[in-house]
């Protein structure tokens, strides 16, 4: 192998190595971002936004309190709603895992409804939860049929 090629594959393996060093870092940046996040809640979302919002803006103290209070404000307006809207989106969702129970054969369903578990345990109980208690009492069963309760 000529010095040439040497010099093309030391330079394309560089790239490589720099694109996946890249990759690993912002993963582990991220998964920083979203365990700080789940560790403390909405408040750390609202002060993310301030502090990426307001940053270069130069507000004084009582600006600064009074951005921080409308982040919160807002905040408890969007709990609010999301409660208000919340049980719709369980219908839906439930309505929708019917519909795709009704599609699959039930090999295919056994395997949906182990993915559904295993999505559920990595992310913990949301909307997407058709069985959870304000879900509609008919729940979905593994072999497609409707059971009662969740």
């Amino acid at each position: 192998m000529t010095s040439h090629w040497k010099a093309i594959l030391g330079v394309m393996a560089v790239f490589i190595l720099g694109g996946i060093c890249g990759a690993l870092s912002l993963s582990l940046f991220l998964g920083h971002r979203a365990a700080e996040v789940a560790k403390h809640g909405p408040e750390a979302v609202v002060d993310m936004l301030e502090r990426r919002l307001t940053r270069h803006v130069e507000l004084d103290a009582r600006q600064k309190q009074q951005i921080h209070d409308l982040f919160l404000q807002n905040l408890q307006q969007r709990k609010q709603l999301q409660q208000q809207i919340q049980p719709q989106v369980r219908q839906l969702n439930w309505q929708t895992f019917q519909q795709i129970n009704q599609l699959l054969r039930p090999d295919q369903r056994e395997a949906f409804h182990q993915n559904l578990d295993a999505f559920r345990k990595h992310l913990g109980k949301f909307a997407l939860d058709p069985t959870s208690e304000n879900a509609p009492q008919q729940a979905v069963g593994s072999n497609g049929s409707s059971t009662n309760g969740p």
